[in-house]
């Protein structure tokens, strides 16, 4: 099979074939052609539509992963940031959180033993493996849930203190 040339020039596609190959041999490798340029219009139309926000972009939210070592147990244990409505239900366990003198919410005036629930409950909502009851995160070693529950706050957006994200915020 011998090609004297093949030219793209935009959108246009020309061939030039030579004479010794066969009208099959011509529309399938036309064809092919014709698949190429398909497939790059495509991409350009995926890149397009990449650009606004789908149902499943706004689901893999909660798919995200991460490994946390747990250095009081000397092991691994995955965990995922908290979509907006369990977000919300934690927001609810705290109840309405006090504010400094600067009116800012501050989270060291919040009920020692209400903050240690929200921890619980943040963390028995992000941990993925092992996957354990607020219950069974009440019974981990001392610091452990808490510092679950600030990775997964982190991972679910909520960076620094309280006080940070109200100031960033207005």
């Amino acid at each position: 099979m011998k090609i004297d040339e093949k030219q793209n020039r935009g959108d246009d596609v020309t061939i030039k074939m030579g004479h010794g190959m066969d009208e099959n041999k011509k529309q399938i490798y036309g064809a092919n052609l014709l698949e190429e340029k398909k497939t790059e219009d495509d991409k350009s139309a995926e890149v397009e539509e990449s650009r606004y926000l789908s149902k499943s972009d706004i689901l893999l939210g909660k798919d995200q992963r991460e490994t946390v070592f747990l250095d009081k147990y000397g092991k691994d244990a995955i965990i995922r940031p908290l979509t907006d409505g369990e977000l919300t239900l934690v927001f609810e366990l705290i109840g309405k959180v006090p504010l400094n003198e600067h009116g800012i919410p501050d989270l060291n005036l919040v009920d020692i033993s209400t903050n240690l629930r929200a921890l619980r409950k943040v963390a028995s909502m992000g941990l993925v493996e092992p996957k354990l009851t607020e219950e069974e995160i009440g019974n981990m070693k001392f610091g452990v849930p808490g510092f679950l529950a600030k990775r997964i706050l982190e991972m679910s957006g909520l960076t620094g203190t309280a006080g940070d994200d109200a100031k960033n915020f207005r």
